[in-house]
């Protein structure tokens, strides 16, 4: 899942001249912050689960399906408000169609 991020901020980056600049970086350094996270997280986190029970891992590859990719090539794109590392997590599981029953604010 953290090479899909890092693939995801590279995409980002590469487009960044043929539009806002600042926004694709700030979306490119979301993603990476992102892909840092997943890396800590345990097998038990409640959206991975979430995202292994939809079937977006295939062996070594991730794969969170069309809206998901979306999602996190549109990520922290837009204005604020930001969002963090754990809401991007879980807006991937709820585009999977697995959303995680949470207490505390949804990612959208």
């Amino acid at each position: 899942m953290a090479e899909f991020l890092r693939a995801q901020a590279a995409w980002r980056l590469a487009r960044a001249g043929g539009g806002d600049p600042v926004r694709a970086a700030r979306c490119a350094a979301a993603l990476l912050d992102a892909a840092a996270f997943v890396v800590t997280l345990t097998g038990d986190d409640d959206d991975l689960a979430a995202l292994a029970r939809a079937g977006c891992f295939g062996g070594e590859v991730f794969d969170p399906g069309a809206r998901g990719l979306q999602i996190a090539r549109w990520w922290q794109f837009g204005d604020p408000p930001y969002a963090g590392p754990r809401d991007l997590m879980t807006a991937l599981a709820a585009s999977a169609g697995r959303p995680v029953a949470r207490s505390g604010p949804a990612a959208s």
